[in-house]
């Protein structure tokens, strides 16, 4: 199993506000909480539960679950379990532009 990290994040300019190791924002169960994507550590989170419920062993499908949030993820999808259902349901017809890093 792996464990997606900060490190592995492909965008950089995530807020990184503290929060208490209790803060269901990124602790226990998916749920009705409001799902911040411009939050860091609530998209680690959100990544990690998918990676654990999806049983995923590629950081490459990590990475693609982080771009679909930033990149293609509705406003009107605002909960972290409003945010799993949507991508597990439009994950195969997803694209995303590919981005070739140190190519000019």
């Amino acid at each position: 199993m792996i464990n997606f990290t900060k490190e592995n994040l492909f965008y950089n300019d995530y807020t990184w506000t503290p929060k208490k190791a209790n803060d269901p924002k990124i602790s226990g169960k998916l749920d009705d909480t409001r799902f911040n994507w411009r939050e860091g550590e609530e998209v680690l989170f959100l990544i990690n539960k998918i990676i654990l419920l999806w049983d995923l062993t590629r950081i490459e499908s990590c990475t693609r679950i982080e771009r679909i949030i930033r990149e293609k993820l509705p406003n009107s999808i605002n909960t972290q379990e409003e945010v799993v259902t949507w991508i597990q349901i439009n994950w195969k017809n997803i694209k995303l532009v590919e981005i070739v890093v140190g190519k000019i």
